[in-house]
């Protein structure tokens, strides 16, 4: 009994220790997105979070020899015991695909009052679902926007096409302006193989629009998943204002232009504003069959991943 209890004490810690190392400011500290990425997805799988991979079903199919890279988690133990031979378990859906990773760059990204932007937090998603998807040898390609699109690399399955993303956002910086729609109008027709388009934004635009845009994407058989990243003084600025009592000038950070607010409409009109848009979003994207992920730039990266594959589980 001690044994166990001691055993469980142990795997406590180590959960622990997982999740504190996914805490935004920690990961800062890591000095580049491999590591990142590489801290995430195993943080998370060492969390003992009980979830799908990223492609994988749940209905097995049939055994392939172990390569390396596969996932560990699937090798069957009992086979290798009577053959002493390393097998892995395959499932239904478990099919090469390709990933679209879809990064506003826009000016506003450049936002935080914690402690990474919402642009840095979004190449760190960016990175940990390119590591999920690099160990199933899916192809990898990221697009960056901001009023247009800024550089575009197509979805490839080469083995240095990782390492080739992963410098492309290395060198990233938040540009002007935001035109998503406008974006997606040129984007959407450029894009030929079926897939996972994952955009990661602050969408500041009309949730109808958007849908718009989007639905050709879902028409033709492509998955499409919204990662809302939002800074979190963004959903209560007046809490995060240092005794706001009387009017402020506010200046936008892509336009310039400014504005006078009350410390009433930051506290009361505000926020109220903004969860009415992230409701606006996540109805369309429950009308439309979009997995839409609500996050903002203090929360460890082991929980939205965790989010994230649970409710693309529950869009199957």
């Amino acid at each position: 009994m001690n044994t166990t209890r001691q055993t469980q004490q142990r795997e406590k810690k180590s959960q622990q220790a997982a999740v504190k190392l996914l805490q935004p400011e920690l990961l800062a500290q890591l000095g580049n997105l491999e590591l990142v990425a590489k801290a995430v997805v195993e943080g998370f799988f060492t969390g003992m979070h009980q979830s799908p991979f990223f492609g994988f079903s749940q209905e097995f199919a049939e055994y392939k020899a172990y390569n390396d890279g596969d996932d560990p988690r699937f090798i069957d133990w009992n086979v290798y015991a009577r053959t002493d031979r390393t097998y892995v378990k395959r499932f239904l859906g478990e099919t090469n695909t390709a990933l679209n990773l879809v990064l506003d760059t826009s000016a506003s990204m450049a936002f935080q009052s914690d402690s990474v932007s919402k642009l840095q937090y979004g190449k760190y998603i960016c990175a940990a679902l390119a590591y999920l998807a690099r160990k199933q040898h899916d192809a990898l390609g990221v697009t960056l926007f901001d009023d247009k699109i800024r550089e575009v690399f197509p979805p490839a399955s080469h083995p240095d096409t990782f390492y080739r993303l992963l410098a492309l956002l290395e060198r990233t910086e938040p540009a002007d302006g935001t035109a998503i729609n406008d974006s997606l109008k040129h984007l959407i027709g450029t894009i030929r193989r079926r897939g996972i388009f994952v955009m990661i934004s602050d969408f500041y635009c009309d949730p109808e629009e958007l849908n718009r845009q989007l639905q050709a994407l879902v028409n033709h058989g492509h998955e499409v998943v919204l990662f809302h990243l939002l800074d979190r003084s963004e959903h209560d600025p007046a809490k995060h204002m240092k005794k706001m009592r009387s009017p402020s000038t506010l200046k936008d950070m892509e336009s310039g232009d400014q504005i006078k607010v009350s410390a009433e409409f930051m506290r009361d009109v505000y926020p109220q504003k903004v969860a009415d848009h992230i409701d606006a979003l996540d109805k369309t994207s429950i009308r439309s069959g979009f997995t839409y992920v609500p996050c903002n730039t203090s929360a460890p990266l082991d929980d939205l991943l965790h989010r994230y594959l649970l409710l693309r589980q529950q869009r199957r």
